[in-house]
């Protein structure tokens, strides 16, 4: 009789499926977001241009000062 009275010990198991649900949902988005970035990348043609006109003139000058030495 004694055993009967006695709560449950174990937690419910809401409480184990919701943790592993979370971790697992979290794991497939960072392996998508992974692959994304790391694997496939963004394409060149989508980037726009990272450099404004001055900059774009600076580097013109440096790379010609560059190959004008002997």
């Amino acid at each position: 009789m004694a055993d009967r009275r006695r709560r449950r010990r174990t937690p419910p198991r809401r409480g184990l499926i919701a943790p592993l649900v979370m971790l697992a949902s979290g794991m497939a988005v960072g392996v998508f977001l992974w692959r994304l970035l790391m694997l496939d990348g963004v394409p060149a043609g989508r980037l726009p241009e990272q450099l404004s006109h001055h900059d774009r003139q600076a580097l013109q000058q440096l790379l010609d000062e560059r190959h004008a030495r002997p």
